[in-house]
């Protein structure tokens, strides 16, 4: 189970006068937006290390969203609708407590960082899960509030298992 969570309730959080900012309360479950690079990469590769994570975070007691899964994202992609996709991402995340990230080179994703930045500016926490081929290459692990840096599948799925 997570350490804290944010209070979900806008209304709540508008009583104490904490809008933006988290307001943690012990041993709850998170709900996660996960984000990854799509574009230039191997679909299939893709799809089977997100589902991995979608799994491990599931198991882990967490309720993990991914829109490689969600059906109106596959809508959306089937009528190459870009500005729909995004804005269906950026609804998901607004439902969500906090964002995963998982990037895996050190090329950029102009999707992942928009979603990562929209995250930022709602003030949800973002967890940053690099591979080691990427470090180095970009300020995120500064921007993030937690960072963790894998190499294999098997690494992926125990850092992962550290949001628990």
């Amino acid at each position: 189970m997570r350490a804290f969570v944010i209070l979900r309730n806008k209304r709540i959080r508008q009583a104490f006068a904490i809008e933006k900012a988290p307001c943690f309360i012990y041993n709850e479950p998170m709900k996660l937006f996960c984000a990854y690079a799509f574009t230039g990469e191997d679909a299939a590769v893709v799809t089977n290390r997100m589902r991995a994570v979608v799994d491990t975070l599931n198991k882990n007691g967490h309720d993990a969203y991914c829109n490689r899964f969600d059906k109106i994202a596959a809508a959306l992609q089937a009528k190459d609708d870009i500005k729909g996709i995004f804005r269906e991402a950026f609804k998901n995340i607004e439902k969500s407590d906090a964002l995963v990230a998982i990037v895996t080179s050190p090329s950029r994703s102009i999707g992942q960082i928009m979603e990562i930045g929209i995250a930022m500016s709602q003030g949800k926490p973002v967890y940053l899960f690099e591979h080691s081929s990427a470090v180095g290459s970009s300020y995120l692990p500064r921007l993030v509030d937690k960072h963790f840096t894998w190499t294999t599948p098997e690494e992926l799925q125990a850092s992962l298992a550290k949001l628990a």
